[in-house]
């Protein structure tokens, strides 16, 4: 069952509270061209990072955005620790700060879909606020929570990852109320659905549990699987929802002068080493130029300049290997995330 029926069966069934509360899962907003058209020229290089505007940053809502006072919002850091914190916005200044990207992505993300986003943050760690609390051992896995009731576990270890951050910026301004203000918490290597919005809570727990989306059968772990995805023919933006494109003999747009296929890769954690490039459905590969990002958990960028002969119909396909493996061509375990490759119908007029 999608996200998108689970919320409606309980809109359907629960009171009216649910019922006032609840949005649809994962949306996202008109798109601009991912690439500029002079990247055909093979003398401009791919750049380093290619942000997304926060006009076209994915949303993820789980229930009404709540409205929260930085003045008056804190973050307590309880359960299974010898010393609870609570951490208020200017201890979260005080700290100190870095700037990182970070791809973002929905887990409910259908192959090829527009749900995703890659940000520059503005942060600290958040393992020095967990040492001072002091974990326990008996403490196995961390309860987060958001000031939405949202709530996620994950085990210890990965929480206390030093790469974990506490963030309140995003391309270099505040993070707005959509994307968790004043405070969020970046978990790399996760959807979306293990990082809480609007953060408040943080909860050293001492036996597993299921948060929201996870107690209604997704992923419990939600961990991004090596997948790339075909976004951009020439000046023409591709997804799951829009994957028929139609080019012309003549013009600016002429097929014969080649056609720019380019788009994004990304993995849980490992660097992605090539994308591949299929014209013919499947039956062959070529291999993709790519950019090399410093972190394994901002999308790689990748370009392939195609040099049809002859007009006709075209099935085009990207897939992505991985250190760790290689996408699949066939969606399994939906609700693990989607990572399978998106087929786009191109069709070239003589």
């Amino acid at each position: 069952m999608k996200r998108r029926q689970v919320l409606k069966r309980l809109l359907q069934t629960s009171g009216g509270l649910i019922a006032a509360s609840l949005l649809p899962g994962c949306s996202s907003k008109a798109l601009g061209s991912l690439f500029p058209l002079e990247l055909l020229h093979p003398e401009a290089p791919l750049p380093e990072h290619l942000l997304t505007p926060l006009s076209e940053f994915y949303v993820q809502t789980y229930a009404l955005a709540p409205q929260v006072d930085r003045s008056t919002w804190a973050l307590e850091i309880k359960g299974a620790v010898a010393n609870p914190l609570t951490l208020t916005f200017e201890d979260i200044l005080a700290a100190p700060q870095s700037d990182f990207y970070l791809t973002m992505e929905c887990i409910g993300n259908p192959t090829g879909g527009n749900l995703i986003g890659n940000a520059q943050w503005t942060g600290t760690p958040l393992r020095p606020f967990l040492e001072q609390a002091g974990v326990k051992p008996e403490a196995v896995e961390f309860a987060l929570h958001g000031a939405d009731w949202y709530k996620t576990t994950l085990p210890v270890a990965d929480v206390m990852r030093p790469e974990v951050y506490l963030v309140h910026r995003m391309n270099d301004a505040p993070l707005t109320q959509a994307h968790g203000y004043p405070v969020r918490i970046i978990l790399p290597g996760h959807f979306g659905q293990k990082q809480p919005k609007w953060l408040v809570g943080i909860e050293a727990i001492t036996s597993t549990e299921r948060g929201f989306w996870e107690q209604l059968g997704w992923s419990n772990l939600a961990e991004i699987p090596t997948h790339a995805m075909l976004r951009q023919i020439q000046n023409t933006r591709v997804w799951s929802g829009h994957h028929r494109v139609s080019l012309d003999a003549g013009g600016e747009q002429d097929w014969r002068q080649g056609i720019l296929l380019a788009g994004v890769a990304l993995d849980k954690a490992s660097p992605i080493q090539t994308i591949q490039i299929s014209t013919d459905g499947g039956g062959t590969w070529d291999k993709a130029e790519q950019n090399h990002p410093r972190s394994p958990h901002e999308w790689t960028l990748w370009r392939y300049l195609w040099q049809p002969t002859t007009p006709g119909k075209y099935t085009l396909l990207a897939r992505g290997e991985s250190g760790r493996e290689q996408q699949p061509l066939k969606d399994e375990h939906h609700k693990d995330g989607s990572s399978g490759v998106l087929e786009i119908q191109a069709t070239l007029q003589s």
